[in-house]
C-alpha cells in the first residue's frame, strides 16, 4: 500500500474558506478507491494543512486527482492556496 502526502499551504485569512472548499474533494478520494484520507492542520503554522491518502494502487489516485469533479473543486479553492502542489509517495511499511 502507498500513501500520497500532499501539503496545501493556504494563504493569510483564508484557511477557513479554503478547508469548505477543499474538504469536499478529500473526502472523494474515498470514492476513487483510497482505503483513507485525512487532512490535519499544523499547530505550529496554521496555514500548513496536510492530506494523507492511501492507496493499493497510484493509478486510482491519479483517476481521483485528475477526474472531472475532483479538478473542479480544486479550481474552486485556487485562490486559497499557494502553487504548485507536489504529491509525496511513501510506502507503508507497518500499521493498521
Amino acid at each position: 500500500m502507498e500513501v500520497c502526502y500532499i501539503d496545501w499551504h493556504v494563504h493569510p485569512f483564508r484557511a477557513e474558506r479554503w478547508f469548505e472548499a477543499w474538504e469536499p474533494g478529500a473526502a472523494r478520494a474515498m470514492a476513487f478507491g483510497a482505503k483513507s484520507w485525512s487532512l490535519t492542520r499544523s499547530t505550529d503554522d496554521p496555514l500548513l494543512f496536510r492530506q494523507a491518502s492511501a492507496w493499493d494502487d497510484r493509478s486510482d489516485f491519479d483517476r481521483y486527482w485528475y477526474s472531472d469533479e475532483v479538478s473542479a473543486i480544486r479550481e474552486q479553492a485556487l485562490n486559497y492556496y499557494n502553487k504548485p502542489l507536489l504529491p509525496s509517495w511513501h510506502s507503508l511499511v507497518a500499521g493498521e
